[in-house]
């Protein structure tokens, strides 16, 4: 391995990926909230498939819904290596950056339920926080399914061995309907964008063999 390539792939002290991380975060948060609260068009409100009528509506789920949403940084701390760790930001941004021209060129909305009456002190608690948040706009695709994917995809790529139970979060994934966040189609839209984040960053399919040999040296480690 050259001396450029031993760089790119050195590991990062975790002090560096938290900085990382969180300035990641906070960028997506505030592109994505402007865009929630500023549609550029009267938002289109998405038809209730068969699938979401069936799956229902669930108040209990926000709780696994909150987990999902908080799970991905923890993952993505796990990155060690710069070169993986520079792969993951650039399949994030080039899966979110599809995300969000979506939700600019086709604003969507949802109908949200309102909440029962009869909902402990803090499943309300955690429900007004998620409303108070969160607009229902810019449903399809599903960011919430976008970050996941990424993040689980580049984990398995830093850790091999983890391709064993890495795919346990996407469990999670079916809580944005229950919730009624999403619709089964948002699902499948945000799973579709980070797959082609992902794959266009070489973390796998065939451009993997293509990708920088940093990136190639830092998803085969062990």
């Amino acid at each position: 391995m050259t001396d450029d390539a031993s760089a790119a792939d050195a590991d990062l002290d975790v002090r560096h990926r938290l900085l990382a991380i969180v300035a990641v975060v906070c960028l997506n948060t505030a592109l994505y909230l402007l865009i929630n609260a500023h549609p550029t068009r009267p938002p289109t409100l998405l038809p209730v498939t068969a699938l979401d009528q069936a799956v229902g509506w669930h108040a209990w789920t926000i709780w696994p819904y909150w987990l999902l949403l908080c799970i991905n940084p923890f993952l993505a701390l796990g990155l060690r290596s710069k070169a993986v760790l520079w792969a993951t930001f650039k399949s994030y941004a080039l899966a979110m950056g599809l995300n969000m021209l979506v939700w600019l060129a086709w604003p969507t909305r949802i109908l949200r339920h309102a909440l029962p009456d009869a909902l402990d002190g803090a499943t309300r608690w955690a429900w007004e926080l998620l409303y108070a948040l969160d607009e229902p706009y810019t449903c399809f695709p599903s960011g919430h399914i976008t970050i996941p994917v990424v993040v689980m995809i580049a984990f398995a790529a830093q850790h091999p061995a983890s391709r064993r139970w890495i795919w346990l979060p996407a469990l999670l994934f079916p809580t944005i309907m229950t919730t009624g966040q999403h619709y089964a189609i948002d699902l499948l839209g945000g799973a579709a964008t980070a797959l082609a984040g992902t794959w266009w960053a070489g973390l796998w399919g065939p451009r993997r063999a293509h990708a920088p040999g940093a990136v190639a040296a830092g998803v085969s480690r062990p």
